[in-house]
Order: structure tokens, then C-alpha cells, then sequence
């Protein structure tokens, strides 16, 4: 077991994912499920265009948190540790949950460098640095464009690459955000990437029943105070909210898509009694679950 002083040097960087480079195009365009080996926490030089078509979860970038949807649509900063954590019930499959298109920055470098026409999009490569997530109907036309690639090759997938920049150049200043905080720097080491993705998979597998602090703890080998530190220092969230949230985004999309009792929704999401959910329901959302039912359906 590590102590506390050990855990204390364990990085935040995400394990190193190697992308094997097009022989005969700059961009990389790929679509999986989850789960999938490539859905964990983990960072690479690419810079990263990536749509969620289906499912919600949580989006963790460096030490920010944010919730997820259908449609979500996120550029990853070169190097900046990111995952998305879908709330899955057990057993379930997302078959085609993303979207991802990567692009080394010295391409993206060099298209501005020549094409004055393109130098605007320096702006949201530096949001991109604390990964810069799209909403409203930039969000749509980004999406648009990121499935079009699939379909495409060549110059067409060009084409459709640069209507993609130019959405993130012209979005408007209430269709962007970032996620991660303006002093983030994550420490050296080596290590966090299969602890903390150790410790997620052991939330995820365990969404509906019992979770333990002390058991995710063990799964990272560490005391559950040093543990506590650590996902809180890697993640950006405390290990209970984290919990808390995935919980309360499995039961939101129950209560939108369903017609399942508000009582299995609870006992589905880890509940044990009645109370205790319609609570945490309240903090995460503002509103009683019968309330977000009638919102979200409208009825």
C-alpha cells in the first residue's frame, strides 16, 4: 500500500496513446462503441475533435468535470489528459457512442501559416488547451461536419475538416466553454492513468449497487485518505460527487426515455431508499425527479 507522501507523487498526466498516422492523409478520422480500449483516461500530442452521438456521462479534461449528451461535441488541447464515463446500466452496449477526428498541431500550424484565411483558428486552439466544448447550434454544425468525414476521403474529408474549423473559429461567445481551470498543471510521475482508470472501472461496474470508498481505494492500493487526494487532485471532482453525479445522469436519462417507475429508477441508480435519492437528485439537478420526468417528456 502506498503512503500517504507516495500517493502524493503519483501524476495526473494519463497514460500516452500512440496513434499510428494515415500513410496518405493528415487527418485521422475513427468512430467506436463504448466501452472500447480507447475510452480511458489518457493524453496524446494530437489535438483532438470528438462528438458524442449517444448515451450521457461525464466529460473529465485535466481537472475539470462536465456532464455529457447526445450531441456533445469537445476539442482536446495536444497532451491534455480527457475520457468520457458513460452511466451504463449493466450489461449495457453503446454501439456507436463517438466520433473522434485527430490532427497533429504542426499541421494545424502550417495550414495557418499559409492560409491567412485560417489564422482565426489560433483562438480556439488555445481554448482547446483547457478543452473547449461547443453547445447550441455550433454544436449541430460541428457534428454535421465530423460525420460527414466518415463518409468522405481525400479532399472531400478536407473540405469537411475545414468547415469543421470554421465553426470553432466563428462560434459565438455563448455557444463555447472550457472545462478544465485556468491553473491547471498536471505534476510528473508515472502511474495515475491505471490507477484512477482502475478506480473509475471499478464506479461504472458498480453504478446500481454497492460502492465503497475503501474498495476503490484498494483497487488503487492506497490508504482511503491518500485515494481520496488523489482522484480529487486527477479527476477535478471528489470521489463521492463523482459517484453521485454518474448516478443522478443514469437516472435523468431513465426518467427522459422510460416509463419505468420513479422507485426502480432509484433502486437502478444505487439508491437504497426513496428519500436519500430524491435528495441528491435535488442538489445535482435543482429539481425532484418527478419534475425533471414531466420536463423532459412533456407531460
Amino acid at each position: 500500500m502506498l503512503s500517504d507522501g507516495s500517493a502524493a507523487e503519483v501524476s495526473g498526466s494519463g497514460s500516452l496513446e500512440v496513434i499510428a498516422p494515415d500513410l496518405d492523409a493528415a487527418i485521422h478520422w475513427t468512430e467506436h462503441g463504448y466501452p472500447h480500449p480507447l475510452a480511458k483516461w489518457h493524453h496524446h500530442p494530437q489535438v483532438e475533435f470528438h462528438l458524442i452521438r449517444e448515451g450521457s456521462g461525464l466529460m473529465m479534461a485535466g481537472d475539470g468535470v462536465l456532464p455529457f449528451e447526445e450531441g456533445h461535441v469537445a476539442l482536446i488541447g495536444s497532451n491534455l489528459p480527457h475520457n468520457w464515463v458513460s452511466d451504463l446500466r449493466l450489461g449495457e452496449w453503446l454501439d456507436r457512442r463517438d466520433v473522434v477526428c485527430h490532427v497533429r498541431p504542426e499541421v494545424l500550424r502550417v495550414l495557418m501559416t499559409y492560409f491567412p484565411e485560417c489564422s482565426g483558428f489560433g483562438v480556439a486552439l488555445r481554448r482547446a488547451s483547457h478543452a473547449l466544448v461547443l453547445s447550441g447550434r455550433s454544436a449541430s454544425q460541428a457534428a454535421s461536419c465530423l460525420e460527414a468525414m466518415g463518409g468522405h476521403k481525400g479532399v472531400r474529408r478536407l473540405v469537411d475538416f475545414v468547415e469543421l474549423l470554421a465553426v470553432f473559429e466563428k462560434v459565438p461567445d455563448d455557444e463555447w466553454s472550457t472545462v478544465v481551470t485556468p491553473d491547471y498543471n498536471p505534476s510528473g510521475g508515472s502511474g495515475s492513468e491505471r490507477l484512477l482508470n482502475a478506480a473509475i472501472g471499478y464506479v461504472t461496474d458498480n453504478l446500481g449497487g454497492d460502492i465503497r470508498l475503501e474498495e476503490a481505494a484498494a483497487q488503487a492500493a492506497m490508504s482511503s485518505s491518500a485515494f481520496s487526494r488523489f482522484f480529487k487532485r486527477t479527476a477535478g471532482v471528489g470521489f463521492a460527487d463523482f459517484v453521485r453525479r454518474l448516478r443522478i445522469g443514469r437516472a435523468c436519462r431513465l426518467l427522459a426515455s422510460t416509463d419505468m417507475p420513479v422507485a426502480r429508477i432509484q433502486r437502478e441508480c444505487g439508491y437504497n431508499n426513496a428519500s436519500n435519492f430524491n435528495r441528491q437528485f435535488l442538489v445535482v439537478t435543482g429539481v425532484t425527479p418527478s419534475v425533471y420526468r414531466k420536463a423532459r417528456q412533456g407531460c
